[in-house]
């Protein structure tokens, strides 16, 4: 209900939104989004968003607000299973609902959520698998390779590395909350292994989706693949962050760290992964490993965005909170007390995150192609601003007549080729299509449409 009442009423660059116009691009065209091809986000959305409510741009941002609040529910249930009282369990999942950056994400057209629910199906298995006496507990067959819990929990696994590539760092926490059943052995750590390559199958289904060529790559030959799946593109950016502004970026991490549970929740977090140490040993240490790569990594990753990396790992958190909320609970008598937590967040957030009137993608997309000229070909510059007008144009079906050619994407070949195939020219720069096909010639400069 607070994700439907906070909800984008459309495409919205608030919360590094920025992406949503090209998954909604993706989705409605059935191209591949950027890389590395998201396509267990992408089957999801292209289902979405053709969906009869309002705009694409809408309906992927439901999706997103439907898989972080199934994502706070697997939770629960896991934590019920842990044996955590209810109310605990209630309130460490809210906490997790409420945690601004999580809460974020479950309102625009980004793959976060979707991954973290992954994430959250993958623990809910891995907690069931432990509690039963046999490893095929969960059916009333003989065991089989495929039917044992390891290997639905590396299914699960699969299918979050299908929605994001980082989610490959979980790799510590799956084989140490596993080996922690007293019925895993090592040829379940083969199921697990098993499990996972099933879920990264989405990936070679990439070259099946829409025709070619497209912008972010070319598909069709195993290079090309690799090329996209490892988002060769992106690997600048990788541990790229200068030395010297390490420190600022700590801080920056320290500062979203304390923010997304409390300072208070963050003690009980680093309390209760304290006492899970002293009760199950694998758990924490897996716990704490992915929590380090992914820290680290999200750290290095030079963009100004890159600490969204760690929403599908906040799940993961949440077990440690749990333990920490059960420590108070037995300590003032009554669990309820925990409820604190996600209420002070859902109030004190309310006013920064509410999107529902957000209207300011919509304002400018009109404005834009308001004072483009007819037939005109526009030179964009910037992911935000061309994603944007994609979406207006195979979303809306707003100003067919425009060309758009992105100076920044028009280094990369397989976009030349892309934008070769829409107009039937090869030109050598941009500014060529303008004389080649009688074209008016503009260009994006401080938001602003000028035609020279």
């Amino acid at each position: 209900s607070v994700y439907w009442m906070t909800l984008a009423p459309s495409l919205s660059w608030s919360h590094w939104g920025a992406d949503g116009g090209d998954f909604v691009t993706a989705a409605m065209t059935g191209r591949i989004p950027h890389p590395p091809g998201f396509p267990v986000y992408m089957a999801l959305a292209r289902c979405f968003a053709r969906l009869p409510w309002r705009d694409p741009a809408w309906c992927l941002n439901l999706l997103s607000a439907l898989m972080g609040a199934g994502t706070v529910a697997l939770v629960a249930a896991t934590l019920l299973l842990r044996g955590s009282d209810r109310w605990e369990a209630l309130s460490a999942a809210l906490t997790l609902a409420f945690a601004p950056l999580f809460w974020s994400q479950a309102l625009i057209a980004e793959v976060y959520t979707t991954a973290a629910f992954f994430v959250g199906l993958g623990l809910f298995m891995a907690q069931w698998a432990s509690l039963h006496e046999t490893r095929c507990g969960w059916f009333s067959v003989a065991p089989t390779f495929f039917v044992a819990p390891a290997f639905f929990v590396g299914l699960a696994w699969g299918l979050a590395v299908s929605v994001h590539v980082t989610l490959l760092f979980l790799a510590p926490f799956w084989w140490f909350i596993m080996r922690r059943s007293p019925y895993f052995t090592l040829r379940d750590g083969w199921r697990l292994g098993a499990g996972l390559l099933v879920g990264l199958l989405p990936y070679a289904a990439l070259p099946l989706g829409g025709s070619w060529p497209q912008p972010w790559g070319d598909m069709r030959s195993l290079e090309g693949w690799w090329d996209v799946v490892s988002a060769r593109l992106y690997w600048g950016y990788a541990f790229s962050l200068p030395w010297a502004y390490w420190p600022q970026r700590l801080l920056a991490w320290m500062a979203l760290m304390a923010r997304q549970f409390t300072p208070l929740g963050g003690l009980l977090v680093v309390l209760g992964i304290v006492l899970l140490w002293k009760r199950a040993r694998s758990t924490a240490a897996g716990l704490l490993m992915v929590f380090v790569l992914c820290s680290l990594y999200a750290i290095g990753y030079n963009t100004p965005d890159s600490l969204v990396y760690l929403v599908p790992v906040l799940p993961v958190l949440v077990l440690g909170l749990a333990e920490g909320l059960a420590w108070v609970s037995e300590r003032v008598g009554f669990s309820w007390v925990g409820l604190v937590l996600p209420l002070f967040l859902l109030v004190w957030h309310w006013g920064s995150l509410d999107l529902s009137h957000d209207t300011a993608v919509a304002v400018w997309v009109d404005r834009t192609l308001a004072q483009t000229p007819g037939d005109a070909v526009l030179l964009t510059q910037g992911d935000r601003e061309t994603f944007a007008l994609w979406c207006a144009q195979s979303a809306l079906n707003l100003r067919p007549d425009v060309l758009l050619v992105d100076r920044d994407l028009w280094q990369q070949k397989p976009y030349r080729d892309f934008i070769a195939g829409q107009t039937g020219q090869a030109v050598a720069v941009p500014e060529d299509f303008a004389s080649t096909m009688m074209r008016p010639l503009c260009m994006l400069d401080a938001e602003e449409v000028v035609c020279p």
